[in-house]
Formats: C-alpha cells, sequence, structure tokens
C-alpha cells in the first residue's frame, strides 16, 4: 500500500525527499495471522509502523499469563523506544490477522534524524506523549476501578485510542480483559453492572453506549451510578 506518511505523527512535516529517504531506508515485512513480529528480549527489531491488518503488543508474566498493552491498526506505530537506544525489545508483537508491517532498524533510523531535524523533533515529541500515555494508564491501573476503565474504553479515551474501532465489542471479553489487566470474569461483572445502571445497552451479541454522559461521569470521578431498577424502585 502507498503511505501517507504525513498521517504518521513521527513523519509530519517532512518534505518529498526527506520521505523518499525514510522510505528507501525502511522495509517491508507480511505476516500470516498468528505470526510473531518480533519477541520479547530479543535483539532491537527497530521502528515498526502497522500498514495492513491488526496487531497485539504484549508481555507475559512468570506463570504465562499475557497482559495485551496495545492492539494496533493503520498507521499505528511500535517499538519506539528500542529503536532509538537499539536495546533489547521492551515487549511481545504478534500479528493477529494478516499483517504488513513497515520496519526502519535502529542504525539507519538514527542516520535519519542525524539529517533530518524535523524528524528528531518530531521523534522527541512523540515520544513525550507516549510517555504521559503510559502514565496515564499506570494511574488507571493503579488508581481506577475495572468498571471505570471499561468505561473508559467504550468512551475511546486516549489511552485506550489505538486499541479499538467503532465500539470495544469488537474485542472478546478476553482481550478486553487482557487490556485492562484482569480477569474474564471480572469484565463480564463490570459489564453486567455498566448495562444494569443503563450506561450500555445490549442488542444480539452486540454492546452499545446507552448514556454517553453517564460513561464520562464514571470514568472522571470512579464511581458507579446505582442500577435503573434500584432508582425506579426509589420513586
Amino acid at each position: 500500500m502507498d503511505i501517507d506518511w504525513g498521517e504518521i505523527p513521527y513523519f509530519a512535516g517532512l518534505d518529498l525527499r526527506a520521505f523518499q529517504r525514510v522510505e528507501n531506508e525502511s522495509r517491508r515485512h507480511h505476516y500470516q495471522a498468528g505470526a510473531t513480529i518480533f519477541a520479547e528480549g530479543e535483539a532491537c527489531a527497530g521502528f515498526h509502523v502497522v500498514l495492513d491488518g491488526l496487531v497485539r503488543i504484549y508481555r507475559l508474566n512468570p506463570e504465562g499469563r499475557l497482559h495485551t498493552l496495545n492492539l494496533l491498526r493503520p498507521l499505528s506505530t511500535f517499538n519506539e523506544v528500542a529503536a532509538v537506544d537499539g536495546g533489547p525489545n521492551p515487549f511481545n508483537a504478534a500479528a493477529i490477522t494478516n499483517v504488513e508491517t513497515l520496519s526502519i532498524p535502529h542504525e539507519r533510523l538514527l542516520r535519519l534524524m542525524a539529517s533530518e531535524p524535523a524528524l528528531l523533533s518530531n521523534y522527541v515529541q512523540s515520544l513525550a506523549h507516549l510517555n504521559r500515555d503510559y502514565i496515564e494508564r499506570l494511574e488507571d491501573m493503579t488508581f481506577r476501578t475495572i468498571p471505570s476503565r471499561l468505561a473508559k474504553l467504550f468512551l475511546h479515551e486516549t489511552a485506550y485510542a489505538d486499541q479499538i474501532s467503532e465500539t470495544p465489542t469488537h474485542l472478546t471479553q478476553e482481550d478486553i480483559a487482557s487490556i485492562l489487566g484482569t480477569t474474564r470474569e471480572v469484565v463480564g461483572r463490570a459489564l453486567r453492572g455498566l448495562l444494569n445502571a443503563g450506561l450500555l445497552r445490549k442488542k444480539g451479541r452486540n454492546v452499545y453506549v446507552a448514556n454517553r454522559t453517564g460513561l464520562e461521569r464514571l470514568a472522571e470521578v470512579n464511581e458507579m451510578p446505582e442500577p435503573i431498577d434500584k432508582k425506579e424502585r426509589a420513586l
């Protein structure tokens, strides 16, 4: 596929000559669904851009439990930190669907940044934004309840914006649990709570936002509203 480099924050504002240099220094790869793109702890795989398909970024705990850090769609990027410092990959990357990626090896990326000041500036700012996102996710994991984090997921908040498309129901409860750092059973209870509170509605197998204002309040104050039937009994 042709790449609109300007849509990728790391390359925004570069001129056509710079885009051509980036293209010349990069490599394209194709992966079948289920294939490993690279593994945690392996030698630096470089900077990656998702061109097509869905990529899972994840880590495994010592017991082998998977925790999803990101589900990435085109034109998301990943492995940005290792691509700069040249250290081992900090996580695993796998193709959920058939995937096409573009990668720039560590040494080539450094050469590009040394000769393209706009790329260097973009990269520094994008890494700062990435760091803020990770801090927000850490705060969510530490201070927010599962219903509050689930509300943010349905609202497409910044912390989860790269992980979902129209609704989180494109993900299984197991996927959602992996993203939120909990279990499928806990996600199921939280979903039922949001449905009972009238914040979500279910139609067939799909779940939709029913009360965006209520979800926004839950995401902000971290407090579940009363179930609808309880409110009705009080009237």
